[in-house]
């Protein structure tokens, strides 16, 4: 009896005991009825036919233009933001660039132009300190035509203009501009993980 049981529990712990391993068939390995598909079959459909190199050629070439195309209008931009910026000395074309994004972004009424409250969001948004007088009767100065809108010139003009540079350079909101362009340019160039270490996330 003992001997029974002695050879029942050796069989016990002897038998492997393993899962069976999980196996996923590819649907593309067979046809719509199931049927596996012969490896001939997969060599055929492998080849090109006249019709899809065509297209594949077709898609190629609309990549390359498109990349030319992208190129040539980051060119362009960079070209017109270097322009704008010759005319205001101590300003480079990542200054013009992100006060450009900022007149885009503050720009409510999609015409181009900005008003006061728009105005004073952007200088709040550049760290300006000025009063709510001061502000008002530099947007009132730059306002030319008196309607009560600045377009994008006047925009740069007064915040270039608004604090006087002295002989040391840029002073005040002009300076600030160029501040806040070199830190936004800075963090656009970390991987995200360095913008988790600085923790801007």
């Amino acid at each position: 009896m003992g001997n029974r049981i002695s050879k029942l529990l050796k069989r016990l712990f002897d038998y492997p005991i393993k899962r069976k391993p999980i196996c996923f068939f590819r649907s593309e390995d067979f046809t719509t009825t199931g049927e596996p598909i012969s490896k001939d079959v997969e060599q055929e459909r492998s080849q090109l036919t006249e019709y899809d190199k065509l297209v594949q050629s077709f898609y190629t070439r609309l990549d390359q233009e498109r990349q030319s195309d992208l190129k040539t209008v980051e060119k362009d931009v960079r070209t017109s933001f270097e322009k704008i910026a010759e005319q205001y000395p101590g300003w480079d074309d990542v200054t013009v660039s992100n006060l450009h994004n900022l007149f885009l972004l503050f720009d409510n009424n999609m015409n181009g132009m900005l008003d006061y409250e728009d105005f004073a969001s952007i200088l709040e948004c550049l760290g300006d300190t000025h009063t709510y007088e001061e502000r008002k009767e530099k947007f009132t100065s730059a306002d030319t035509d008196l309607n009560g809108w600045i377009t994008y010139d006047e925009y740069l003009s007064v915040i270039f203009n608004f604090d006087p540079p002295d002989q040391y350079g840029l002073t005040g909101l002009a300076k600030l501009a160029v501040l806040k362009a070199e830190n936004v340019h800075f963090v656009t160039q970390l991987s995200v993980g360095e913008q988790l270490e600085y923790g801007l996330f």
